[in-house]
């Protein structure tokens, strides 16, 4: 019940909106197909008794052409339902997978929640999660579904077939106890369906537990691997192929483990389910038999019954043809719902106010994890156009600093305001989307500007060797040195021509004469802008009329 209610949880949002019109439609006419594929099998079962009291007379009041013609009719339809059944559900997986992305995409990036999540209690592999998880969900809740209306559909199909054939039998027990049993067929069909639904879960009842475990070791060592080729260089350089390779192991043999176990249960729950199944092949055949025997009921009587039976069966038995499917599902919606908890519940960061156009901080003061005071009673303030250079020992919390100007620091108090021209910061190691350069360049614009502006910003920060690959799409961080990794961030911000530019050793890659001529073109270009920057480079202090001395705590 708990995965059926956060299953609900999750998908709500999708279904109860005008949007969802269209896909109620589709599901609907998935529905019917799948309805209609049933009613396509009451008329294979009909037909299969008409052919086997035909061949028992030896055809002698039926026509084989008939007979072959029906059943070309039935195969005719029967391929139809199916096939348009299959394109309608790919089309509606599609649809509620994309519709489901992009709200989980929005969630994780909305508010810097991919930030605050890393902060906190984050769950593995968010990534995986809205790329793998949400297909899964999508695609198993819709299988599951499906199977369980035709199962349904099959029970009402069937259970009246194989409750006119079982008839009425009396058991006399005792000369004063006489038992009458109407469809007797149907109760052997639900009783054996239900004590082989108690064992299948009693054989089962681990796997849940166990698909989540392996999802997450799976998660695991496919982000080991990811962190690999992300950090391939540094990796070459510190000869670490040995040390990843032993992390790699670490992480398999956690797959390996889990999987071992879920082979071992699932050896268990498949013992069972095979001889389900091959006792329920046979089980019609001996039920029907005394009938046939009595003489009350034809061999084409019996097909037919022993068909209604599996199919009524199979309605009966549906919890346990579909425990591991179900065991799976779970799994996923337990992840899912997960992830969508721990972003609603993230902490809320404090509101940045934007107005006027300098700098102004006033008792800024941060407090660490652990409850300590990083700095404290912080205060400050920059006019347009001034630049200030912030100071202190490493550690001492200069790039928190920055981090809480921007609003990413939800264990700041005091009062800050920003320009209402907004804020850019520059980090030591810039970010680079694999994307076309003209993309990379004016990110995080979502409208590319003019090449004529990008061939200008690359000329001016000496990259104008780059201006006739803008189209090119390339993995930028690998193609890139650090010192043109910088000198591209530089550009952006002349640019994006921010109110506020923060620099955190945005210069560490570059020489200093280089570092002070790109800082002046900076000032050149951008003469009203703000700029708080942190440096090591004793060269480029000059550049910078204030100061700052931020004071450790500890």
């Amino acid at each position: 019940m708990q995965s059926l209610k956060r299953f609900y949880y999750l998908i709500s949002p999708f279904w109860g909106t005008r949007r969802a019109a269209l896909n109620w439609l589709l599901l609907l006419m998935i529905v019917v197909l799948t309805l209609s594929v049933v009613a396509i099998s009451v008329l294979y079962n009909n037909w299969s008794k008409d052919f086997y009291d035909a061949l028992a007379d030896y055809f002698q009041h039926a026509s084989v052409a008939t007979l072959a013609q029906r059943y070309a009719c039935y195969t005719g339809l029967f391929v139809l339902t199916i096939v348009c059944g299959n394109w309608l559900k790919k089309l509606l997986i599609i649809r509620c997978r994309h519709e489901m992305t992009q709200h989980f995409e929005k969630m994780w990036l909305t508010g810097s929640a991919h930030y605050r999540l890393s902060m906190t209690s984050e769950p593995d592999n968010p990534d995986q999660r809205i790329a793998e998880d949400i297909n899964l969900l999508i695609e198993q809740s819709l299988g599951l579904l499906l199977s369980l209306v035709k199962n349904t559909a099959r029970l009402f199909s069937f259970i009246t077939i194989l409750w006119q054939l079982s008839g009425v039998h009396t058991l006399h027990v005792s000369e004063h106890l006489i038992i009458t049993i109407h469809g007797y067929l149907v109760w052997i069909a639900l009783g054996y369906a239900i004590v082989s639904s108690a064992l299948t879960h009693l054989f089962g009842r681990r796997l849940h537990r166990l698909n989540v475990e392996q999802q997450h070791a799976e998660a695991d060592y496919r982000a080991t691997l990811l962190r690999v080729r992300e950090h391939g260089e540094q990796i070459a350089f510190y000869r670490g192929e040995k040390a990843e390779k032993k992390r790699m192991q670490q992480r398999f043999m956690t797959i390996t483990k889990n999987w071992r176990s879920l082979m071992a249960q699932e050896f268990r729950l498949e013992t069972f389910t095979t001889f389900y199944f091959r006792f329920s092949l046979m089980i019609p055949v001996f039920a029907v038999l005394p009938l046939y025997l009595s003489r009350l009921v034809s061999l084409g009587a019996i097909m037919q019954a022993r068909a209604a039976f599996g199919y009524v069966l199979d309605a009966f038995g549906w919890f346990i043809d579909s425990y591991r499917q179900l065991a799976r599902w779970s799994a996923t919606v337990e992840r899912l719902w997960e992830f969508q908890h721990s972003l609603q519940d993230l902490p809320t960061f404090p509101t940045i106010p934007c107005a006027g156009k300098e700098l102004n901080i006033s008792g800024l003061t941060v407090i660490k994890p652990g409850g300590t005071t990083l700095f404290s009673s912080f205060t400050a303030k920059l006019m347009p156009g001034e630049w200030a250079l912030l100071s202190a020992p490493s550690g001492s919390g200069k790039t928190t600093l920055l981090r809480t100007l921007a609003g990413l620091c939800p264990a700041a108090s005091g009062k800050w305001c920003i320009p209402a021209g907004g804020m850019m910061c520059l980090p030591q190691k810039n970010y680079l989307p694999q994307d076309t350069l003209s993309r990379v360049l004016s990110y995080p614009l979502a409208q590319t500007p003019d090449k004529s502006q990008l061939h200008r910003v690359l000329t001016r920060v000496g990259l104008e060797s780059l201006c006739l690959r803008l189209d090119d799409v390339c993995d930028w961080d690998r193609v890139l040195s650090g010192g043109e990794q910088q000198r591209l961030a530089l550009a952006r911000a002349l640019l994006l021509r921010p109110a506020l530019l923060c620099l955190d050793e945005a210069t560490s890659n570059l020489e200093d004469a280089t570092a002070i001529k790109l800082l002046k073109l900076l000032r050149q270009e951008m003469p009203e802008t703000i700029v708080l920057a942190i440096s090591h480079q004793p060269a480029v202090h000059e550049q910078f009329e204030h100061h700052w001395l931020l004071s450790s705590q500890y």
